[in-house]
């Protein structure tokens, strides 16, 4: 029992001084206003969002029709999205037919999926144009406006009367 004690103690301090290894060795000065501190700042890059967090944000900021977020399989099959390439993902549609409402963000787990990705999205955008073109011409007015839009790994389309606040929410969080 005392050497369980004394292994614990030592491993204890190791990593005491291993962390204390890695600290500053001089010490902060608070008051300082060199402009090399503000340059350390400016550089720290804000930490992308997890996707289901944009969602939930847009969801709160956003009033959307009749959302329903689908499954792999439904993605998978209808448009040929293959979700092992994404890291992570939302697809969201308007569960009513009338609605023309789309909003699919998606994080390729390498840049070599991202031009795949957004073929498969202007897939989205040009069967929703097809649905809605002599049926419902305002929704696809909306259609219209919508386009594909890629950032680093990202790869996002919205289709909304709200697309612009949407656009930003995404945008805001994964930059």
């Amino acid at each position: 029992m005392k050497r369980i004690k004394i292994k614990r103690y030592l491993l204890m301090l190791a990593g005491v001084m291993l962390l204390g290894g890695c600290a500053d060795s001089a010490p902060a000065d608070t008051a300082s206003t060199d402009s090399t501190a503000t340059v350390q700042t400016e550089e720290v890059k804000k930490e992308a969002k997890a996707i289901a967090d944009i969602y939930d944000e847009i969801t709160k900021s956003v009033t959307l029709y009749s959302p329903f977020c689908w499954d792999e399989e439904f993605i998978s099959n209808y448009y040929g999205i293959d979700v092992t390439s994404l890291e992570e993902y939302v697809f969201s549609m308007s569960e009513d037919a009338t609605s023309a409402e789309t909003i699919i963000i998606m994080k390729a787990k390498d840049s070599a999926s991202v031009a795949g990705l957004s073929d498969c999205l202007q897939m989205v955008v040009d069967e929703k144009k097809n649905e809605m073109e002599n049926y419902l011409p305002e929704q696809f007015e909306i259609v219209a406006k919508s386009s594909v839009q890629t950032k680093d790994n990202y790869v996002w389309l919205v289709i909304s009367e709200n697309a612009d606040a949407i656009t930003k929410i995404i945008e805001d969080s994964i930059s």
